[in-house]
């Protein structure tokens, strides 16, 4: 089991796939093209045989001579991409084409390969496709309940009362199609790992997506001959909120975190980062926008190794340990191509590495096309981590991390101004102190999540409507497209005041997000003489109780029975002494958190597992990497689903 990983099984999903690509035209979705380009991109298909590759959309189609095409499609073959599929086949003239040709002897080829999994690193890999699945907040209920009695057409629906009481069924049609997507992949990502799972759940979406997967058929049979055991540990990302909405990593202060805050997002992509090439191109200002933008992932075979090793550190690795390793490598490249640099004698293990020093060696490589063709992945993650550090938004990120500390103190501490006095304060003085709207909200999910429903009250919640309606007319003119998204195309007083309120509503849902738990029902620890109160993470915590709490002691975690001889194990409780498995029981486990996971959540869990040693492996995933804007439209939006 050791060696079988996500990475593993991607790889394999890859290499049967690229069988399909000689002499094809490939049309490749969005979701699957973010997956190629942790995967070998387009270099990829090319050695592989294919003609060309396309945008998968009803504005392309095949060339005259194309005679082949390879459709790669995350999404089921349905409503839109149904619709796009039988366009791009109409407009071109494949001859290997079934129902759209009108010719029933042309043949089509169908596979199932689930490429949307992006391998960071042997214990972390992201399903990017899933972004889109969001936790269920109380809030959501309500929305429920009105859906089902639509499609009932009668009032005689039953109304939810809360989220314990949501069931698959109850959930509107696109987002059952999203959820059974997840446990289909899922399930082939552990018949690719001959594995059969335990299933653990913590929150109310988690336990549903949990009950599909144990359910599954495909998944039932998989486990009657798999032979690798495996813990999956399926977690609602709204049961903390205060390390995602944390500025620039939080506390553990990784690379990757304000990397993350600062650069914008790979357009089309959920986790890779854009990075300004322009240093090392002799371009004009005005003409920079027709520069490609870099990014973080490894470019090419033979960087792999030396790219995953600055992935790694960027993400679990102190600043200071990144800059000198990413440091350390452009020099080995410098000496491999004989340039020369007035830093030869820095390894990397003496000195300071400073962020102009690190920019003055990447420099070197402008003047060489082959040596900077040779380290264009090593060169690309050293300009993002340049552009990071020089920016001048870095220090502000300290500043807003000053303010998340006074607000974590201030809920053990009567002295102390209260939370959301403080953060109404800094949305009164935004402007003369420089901090955007955004970063209020962000400042409110923290608190309402670390603090639970008592840190926003009534009084608290009509002055938050008041001063963000305002606060949303006064700027409307700068608003960024996270806040657009909220408002809507017209900022007026009266789409200003809904907005408020919704986002009231929202806060309240989040702040109630554990009541229903009892380990883990708080994730702030009161501060005394000796020690000041802390945030205490959720992922942090549970992780730990997996790996070293007594036999059933975590009560929160619900355990997914499997098959008949589970099911008599329950019925015979009160006669047989039957005790709830633990996680650490398998090989592996797979902590899997529904909505994203930071990149500081990363990094704090590496190091518990590094500090625990435990007998099994410990693996992490999630849709994506989150950050404090991402969490935003995220959390403070309707569920898209239920609009």
């Amino acid at each position: 089991m050791e060696g079988v990983s996500a990475g593993v099984v991607s790889e394999a999903w890859w290499s049967e796939a690229c069988k399909k690509m000689k002499n094809a035209v490939v049309f490749l979705d969005p979701p699957v093209t973010e997956s190629l380009h942790w995967s070998g991109g387009l270099d990829r298909l090319a050695q592989a045989g294919a003609k060309n590759v396309k945008e998968f959309s009803s504005f392309e189609h095949g060339n005259e001579g194309d005679k082949k095409a390879v459709f790669l499609m995350s999404e089921s073959v349905l409503g839109i991409t149904a619709t796009i599929l039988r366009d791009i086949v109409q407009a071109s003239r494949f001859q290997d084409v079934l129902t759209w040709m009108g010719n029933m002897n042309y043949t089509v080829e169908v596979l199932y390969f689930p490429l949307v999994v992006v391998p960071y690193s042997k214990s972390l890999f992201f399903t990017p496709l899933f972004s889109k699945l969001q936790p269920l907040l109380q809030s959501d209920v309500p929305r429920l309940t009105k859906l089902n009695q639509a499609m009932a057409k009668s009032e005689k629906v039953r109304s939810l009362e809360n989220l314990g009481e949501v069931e698959f069924s109850h959930l509107p049609h696109d987002l059952r199609v999203l959820i059974r997507q997840l446990v289909s992949c899922v399930h082939s990502l552990l018949q690719g790992m001959n594995a059969r799972e335990e299933i653990y759940t913590l929150g109310h979406t988690a336990r549903i997506i949990g009950t599909e997967l144990d359910a599954f058929t495909p998944a039932r049979l998989r486990r009657k001959t798999a032979s690798n055991k495996v813990s999956l540990v399926l977690v609602d990302r709204s049961l903390d909120v205060v390390g995602a909405a944390s500025h620039g990593g939080g506390k553990t202060g990784t690379l990757m975190g304000r990397i993350l805050d600062l650069l914008p997002r790979l357009p089309g992509h959920q986790i890779d980062s854009a990075v300004n090439m322009s240093p090392l191109c002799s371009v004009h200002p005005s003409a920079e926008w027709t520069l490609v933008p870099g990014c973080l992932a490894p470019q090419g075979r033979e960087e792999e190794d030396r790219g995953g090793l600055v992935l790694k550190s960027l993400i679990t690795a102190s600043e200071k340990e990144t800059l000198t390793l990413i440091n350390k490598h452009v020099l080995e490249a410098a000496c491999r191509k004989k340039q020369d640099s007035d830093d030869d004698d820095d390894d990397g293990e003496g000195g300071r590495i400073t962020v102009d020093k690190l920019q003055n060696n990447i420099q070197q490589f402008a003047s060489d096309v082959d040596a900077f063709t040779d380290n264009a992945g090593l060169l690309q993650q050293g300009l993002a981590a340049v552009e990071c550090l020089s920016d001048p938004r870095f220090s502000h990120l300290d500043q807003l991390l000053s303010l998340e500390k006074s607000i974590t103190q201030s809920f053990s501490d009567p002295d102390e101004t209260p939370p959301f006095t403080q953060i109404f304060q800094v949305l009164k003085t935004r402007k003369s102190h420089g901090v955007s709207l955004d970063e209020v909200l962000s400042l409110m999910m923290y608190t309402v999540s670390l603090g639970g429903p008592e840190v926003l009250s009534q009084r608290d919640e009509y002055t938050l409507v008041n001063l963000l309606s305002q606060a949303l007319v006064e700027d409307r003119e700068n608003l960024s497209d996270t806040l657009m998204n909220l408002v809507g195309e017209e900022v007026d007083e009266v789409s200003a005041l809904k907005t408020a309120q919704n986002v009231a509503e929202q806060l309240h849902a989040l702040a109630s997000a554990r009541q229903h738990l009892t380990n883990y029902r708080q994730v702030h620890r009161s501060g005394n003489s000796v020690q000041p109160a802390e945030y205490q993470g959720l992922l942090r915590r549970l992780v730990r109780d997996c790996l070293t709490a007594p036999q059933g002691e975590i009560t929160d975690l619900e355990y997914k029975s499997a098959g008949f001889k589970d099911l008599i194990k329950t019925g015979f409780r009160l006669f047989v002494s039957v005790s709830k498995p633990m996680p650490r029981d398998a090989q592996t486990m797979l902590l899997y958190v529904i909505g994203g996971v930071s990149a500081g959540e990363v990094r704090e869990l590496e190091h518990e597992v590094a500090s625990i040693s435990p007998s099994c492996r410990v693996v992490l995933a999630s849709s994506h990497l989150t950050y404090a804007q991402d969490m935003i439209t995220r959390i403070l939006k309707p569920n898209p689903y239920l609009q």
